[in-house]
């Protein structure tokens, strides 16, 4: 668990946090979870995939099964928890409850789980996956966004989200099968601006079939990107 800053206390005192899991008052300067959701979470272990990150079952798997069918221009993926209650129940109410608070917790567990990576990595720069204008107009901010904001501050990387954008008002993506999710992100996200980075690492909450950040991979080294990584708060079973 991380410790508080003095000022984070004193905040705490007058606007007492909540877990990110259960929503209940957490005591002061206990974090942004409580002890029992903590042992709640399922934290990726290996083996994982050594592409998207994902658990794999045996040690002499390298790839899972969506990676081994289909080439990835990203170069490795870092997520942190699988997708499976509650886990799942708290990136909901942060991407449509508006429990934007939860986003501080999401970064620190990616901040502790993979920093020193991304420093050997020699990440520049971070860039959230952009929603739809649509969305963000009725939502009022984009969840990847909050934890790539909170993200570089505590890595101090700057945050780009100039690079890239979402073009396309596309189908919800939990609607459609894996082979659907593909055809629907072809061409959604379009190039804002050339840049001259090394290494960029995308932000986003969830990796599932990884369609969405194959897009964004693709249009970042349209852009200019060097290498793409990815991170995320879960991601889905493995096989």
């Amino acid at each position: 668990m991380s410790r508080l800053k003095p000022h984070e206390k004193f905040l705490d005192l007058f606007f007492p946090p909540r877990c990110a899991i259960c929503d209940t008052v957490l005591t002061t300067g206990s974090g942004h979870i409580c002890d029992k959701c903590r042992t709640k979470l399922r934290p990726i272990k290996a083996p994982t995939c050594f592409k998207c990150g994902k658990e794999v079952l045996r040690d002499d798997i390298e790839y899972c099964a969506d990676c081994r069918r289909k080439p990835r221009s990203y170069e490795k993926g870092f997520p942190v928890y699988k997708y499976v209650p509650p886990l799942t129940d708290s990136i909901m109410a942060l991407k449509y409850a508006g429990k934007k608070e939860y986003a501080s917790f999401f970064a620190n567990a990616i901040y502790e789980r993979y920093s020193k990576d991304f420093a050997l990595l020699g990440i520049d720069t971070l860039v959230p996956v952009p929603v739809n204008k649509k969305k963000l107009a009725s939502r009022g901010y984009n969840q990847a966004q909050l934890i790539a904001g909170l993200l570089g501050k505590r890595m101090n990387i700057p945050v780009r989200s100039d690079i890239i954008d979402r073009v396309s008002d596309t189908v919800a993506q939990k609607e459609l099968t894996p082979e659907e999710r593909e055809m629907n992100l072809r061409g959604a996200f379009t190039v804002k601006r050339q840049v001259d980075i090394g290494t960029v690492l995308l932000v986003d909450d969830i990796y599932t079939t990884g369609a969405t950040i194959e897009a964004c991979a693709q249009a970042l080294k349209k852009a200019g990107v060097s290498k793409v990584y990815y991170t995320s708060i879960a991601i889905g079973e493995g096989e």
